[in-house]
């Protein structure tokens, strides 16, 4: 185009000008990343939700199984194992995944380009942080049994590194079905596995390896299908790893936070109190989070949407405004039903008389998984607008907070209550409340408007008519009271507005379309 131009005008100028060579052409431009439909969020959810049942059915064995069989001493060794390892896993982090899975989002050709150099950083990386779990038990020594459990979990941290690499990937490239297989083939070689050892008489070190070749089975399909998404494998170049460490960090502030004030409650429980306690603690922890699909499937198809739709304001308000929508609808009612249900639910898992001491906490637990739902929202909006230093420096407070509450509150629990685990339940909700306030004051003015807030509380009216109908069913058999809070909760929804036959109509007619582009490519 700028070589036709110059041409015409030389020809008007006539001959009182030497003539110049053409400049060469440019390359063309890539093409702006498509910005995927409504029709692409409704297959793609439906796709994790033929999965999902696989993915129930893994942990509900595990939370039956785990502590009935290990019981809270041992649970409570497992669950100490995993936050060290995982708060260890911190030093391989980077948060080169986050910054990998908007970047290609952006720029899909250059996909092989950084898969590669996120590789070349992150692997080296995790050695190191595998090293780092081992010689806090070996220089404080524990019990030979957390020790074990210990060592085999840092192992999990090599292969945690590469999985966040290729799934950070596959995010970016909308290859959503393969990201869906992902929980389901994890949870169901760790189930399986762990069944197996359990009820052939191993102990809580059979289960920890059980989870790490779960880990490593989903990794294997995932890299499977990345190996066939990538048209090549470049060398990794210095530059483009300093573009992905220097990218990645305010994504490493936020989920090093996040690790932080996630994890280091069961460890300062450890510490603070006994094993029982911790296990305690895991198992109503499990409990809770069983239903935390559903915020995470919403982020994991959101976030690369958001990431390609940062120009178009329009458009990002309306996919963030329908998700935050979309997770209070589902967990709310979940929230309440738990907290309606702690000592129905610990009887149907047949868990052992000591696990009574994990109904309190369930119930404080609970109201935080709307919580936690919301924020990963608007974590996932802000990261996707860049404004991820902002949301760094709320998880950085959030990380300083909870463990200086629960300095206060575990020990204060564990003397007057003879139960630590109450005070840790009481500051992970405390925490999350803190950061959704910080969340909704960082978004931009517009994403969540007065209508949002209308719907939350049309939410929280239906949920008050479920209890209604719940509670005189409590002492029934479990599946009554979950069948009748349901069909309540559906109708007073219909009622309020929250739920509207037209969008389940428009859901199936997305279903049955032909899949997107990207979807078959």
């Amino acid at each position: 185009m700028r070589a036709s131009r110059m041409a015409v005008a030389e020809i008007e100028a006539g001959e009182a000008a030497p003539r110049r060579a053409p400049a060469p052409a440019a390359p063309p431009p890539h093409p702006r990343p498509d910005v995927p439909g409504p029709g692409h969020f409704v297959r793609t959810v439906a796709k994790f939700g033929i999965a999902q049942p696989l993915t129930w059915a893994s942990s509900a064995v595990l939370a039956i199984m785990l502590p009935h069989f290990l019981g809270d001493a041992a649970l409570g060794k497992y669950g100490f194992a995993i936050g060290l390892t995982l708060l260890a896993g911190l030093l391989a982090n980077l948060g080169v995944s986050a910054y990998l899975t908007k970047e290609v989002a952006r720029a899909p050709w250059r996909a092989g380009e950084m898969t590669v150099n996120a590789l070349a950083l992150r692997l080296p990386l995790s050695v190191v942080a595998a090293a780092v779990p081992i010689g806090i038990v070996t220089l404080r020594p524990r019990d030979a049994v957390t020790q074990t459990v210990v060592l085999i979990l840092s192992a999990g941290i090599l292969v945690d590194a590469v999985r966040a690499v290729v799934q950070g990937t596959l995010q970016g490239l909308h290859r959503m079905t393969t990201l869906a297989a992902f929980p389901a083939v994890t949870g169901a070689v760790y189930a399986g596995a762990a069944a197996l050892a359990l009820t052939r008489g191993y102990g809580v070190e059979f289960v920890a390896a059980a989870f790490v070749t779960g880990q490593f089975a989903g990794l294997v399909v995932n890299t499977i299908a990345l190996w066939r998404a990538l048209p090549g494998i470049p060398r990794p170049t210095m530059q483009a790893c300093r573009l992905l460490l220097i990218g990645g960090l305010p994504f490493f502030v936020w989920q090093a936070a996040l690790v932080v004030y996630g994890q280091i409650d069961s460890v300062l429980l450890s510490y603070l109190t006994n094993d029982a306690v911790v296990g305690w603690y895991v198992a109503a922890y499990r409990v809770v989070t069983l239903p935390i699909f559903v915020p995470t499937v919403l982020m994991t198809v959101a976030f690369p949407a958001l990431s390609a739709a940062a120009r178009d304001p329009e458009r990002f308000d309306r996919i963030v405004q329908r998700a935050v929508q979309v997770v209070l609808v589902a967990t709310m009612p979940m929230a309440l039903g738990i907290m309606l249900l702690p000592d129905r639910i610990v009887q149907a898992l047949h868990w052992s008389d000591s696990f009574q001491h994990s109904v309190l906490p369930i119930v404080l637990l609970a109201p935080s998984f709307p919580l936690i739902a919301v924020d990963m929202m608007i974590g996932t909006a802000l990261n996707a607008r860049d404004r991820q230093r902002q949301w760094a420096v709320t998880g950085v407070a959030a990380a300083l907070l909870n463990p200086a509450l629960n300095f206060l509150l575990i020990p204060y629990t564990q003397q007057h209550l003879g139960n630590g685990a109450i005070g840790a339940a009481t500051v992970t909700t405390t925490t999350e409340l803190f950061m959704m306030v910080v969340g909704l004051l960082l978004l931009p003015r517009g994403v969540l408007t007065r209508h949002t807030a209308g719907w939350a509380v049309r939410c929280f009216a239906a949920c008050l008519v479920m209890a209604a109908i719940v509670l005189p069913f409590r002492q029934a058999f479990i599946g009554v009271p979950i069948v009748a809070g349901a069909l309540a909760y559906v109708i007073a929804s219909v009622g309020l507005g929250t739920l509207s036959p037209s969008d389940v109509r428009s859901a199936v007619r997305q279903l049955v379309k032909r899949s997107e582009a990207e979807e078959v490519a």
